[in-house]
């Protein structure tokens, strides 16, 4: 199968979102506050937490967990500072099923 048709194809879940644990989680202290994963995610998966102390930006968070698209990994890339990650991908593969 070419690259093109890989990117194709469309795959749906085998059992109901919320059964699921797949979404990224953010190391608070590598996180830096820039809002990349923010800006980034179109699914709403982060937010702003709390101010605390001296610092004018707040950390991220991940406050909608399951709208995070299952087996994304994108905002890992786009995270400069390395603070988010994910499970291992290989565990969840089998919640998706692919159509073309």
């Amino acid at each position: 199968m070419s690259d093109t048709a890989k990117k194709r194809r469309r795959g749906r879940l085998t059992v109901p979102r919320k059964e699921i644990a797949w979404y990224p989680t953010i190391e608070p202290d590598a996180c830096n506050s820039c809002c990349s994963c923010y800006d980034f995610c179109p699914k709403g998966v982060f937010a702003s937490g709390e101010v605390e102390g001296l610092r004018r930006r707040p950390k991220m968070e991940v406050t909608q967990p399951y709208n995070c698209i299952v087996l994304c990994t994108a905002c890992e890339k786009v995270c400069a500072a390395g603070a988010i990650s994910f499970p291992k991908r290989e565990d969840f593969e089998r919640y998706v099923e692919y159509y073309e």
